[in-house]
């Protein structure tokens, strides 16, 4: 076996168990998606709670202020109730019926607050999760441009993840072309992959 053989045999064994928990991950959860009504079924007790409701006074933004003026008002508001964390922000209703609703995001302990201007109240509640609602979260999970280091620990490792998946990708590849005995039924394989991506992009 040549050197650049065995390197590439390595690499491909070693990337494989490296990806092996975040393939699992992703696997799962999209199993869950795909088969949702089977899986979202509401447990006793589950669905939110309030955890505290306190007066609060502050002018929002105007909706000609655009999308980066309420995040920035949810962003302070936040980091006045000592909360750092990726989030997302939104208007719901109008006049004396409006809200500011942030979902603050969180793997297993989600939490919303939620401002009512004419009430002067700040309301936030928490979420108790199932192990299906996890392993959405860890799905759709996204990390740049949201405030909090770790935020950016796991943007970079679901890029790193993308690397290291074309780069198994290419290592197989490399490694199934050195097997002469198997390149027939490697092309059918390869062809039958292709042509049923293809038939459903075109029919779908």
């Amino acid at each position: 076996m040549t050197t650049s053989t065995l390197l590439v045999r390595r690499t491909h064994l070693y990337l494989g168990l490296l990806l092996l928990p975040w393939i699992a991950m992703y696997a799962l959860s999209t199993f869950v998606f795909n088969h949702g009504e089977h899986f979202r079924r509401t447990p006793p007790g589950a669905g939110w709670r309030t955890v505290w409701e306190k007066p609060f006074a502050a002018e929002l933004p105007a909706p000609a202020a655009g999308p980066d003026a309420l995040r920035t008002f949810a962003l302070r508001l936040l980091a006045d109730q000592g909360i750092t964390a990726p989030f997302g922000v939104q208007r719901q209703g109008q006049g004396a019926s409006l809200r500011l609703v942030i979902n603050v995001q969180n793997f297993r302990h989600p939490q919303r607050l939620t401002f009512d201007p004419a009430a002067g109240t700040l309301r936030a509640e928490q979420q108790t999760s199932t192990w299906i609602d996890i392993l959405s979260r860890l799905h759709r999970r996204t990390g740049y441009g949201q405030p909090g280091i770790l935020s950016d620990v796991w943007a970079v490792i679901v890029d790193v993840f993308s690397v290291a998946i074309l780069a198994w990708i290419v290592t197989g590849f490399v490694l199934w072309w050195k097997i002469p005995s198997t390149r027939r039924w490697g092309f059918a394989a390869l062809g039958g992959g292709f042509a049923t991506l293809a038939v459903l992009l075109v029919t779908l």
